[in-house]
């Protein structure tokens, strides 16, 4: 069997050079998918909140009691109550990045009445990584936006 005699290969510094680009576009990608995904969670979380919003004005209109939300800063987290009864329906958390902001909101409780009415209108304060948001809550209504 014949041997080459110029059997050409990678150094240890060629292979080495490739392995640091290849760390480096990996970190870049990595940070890149977690700011999407903070992103999209925190996206998430305020659709969310405008459905449970919408969920206790039409469970409030169709067993014609009183529903309320109830946002708790120390906790981190909002619950939706049968007004009349003090019964927790459900409690949901923020996403770890979402604070709310209980000093400059209007109100910490959202009240709805049996004809699906809002008590009182206002707006709640969150702040988030990507920037602060408002929740607006109309009268009458009780229509929510988020801004």
């Amino acid at each position: 069997m014949k041997r080459l005699k110029n059997e050409q290969g990678f150094t240890l510094l060629e292979m080495l050079f490739v392995l640091f680009i290849v760390m480096c576009l990996t970190g870049i990608v990595t940070r890149i998918s977690m700011k999407v995904t903070e992103a999209k969670e925190i996206e998430h979380f305020y659709t969310q909140l405008q459905l449970d919003i919408q969920f206790i004005q039409m469970s409030s209109v169709e067993q014609r009691e009183h529903f309320s939300i109830k946002f708790s800063a120390p906790t981190n987290s909002y619950s939706i109550n049968k007004t009349l009864y003090n019964i927790t329906v459900y409690q949901r958390p923020f996403p770890k990045n979402v604070e709310f902001l209980s000093g400059p909101s209007s109100f910490v409780t959202i009240r709805y009445k049996a004809n699906g009415n809002v008590s009182q209108s206002g707006t709640l304060y969150f702040k988030t990584p990507i920037g602060d948001k408002k929740v607006v809550i109309t009268l009458g209504a009780g229509r929510v936006r988020v801004e």
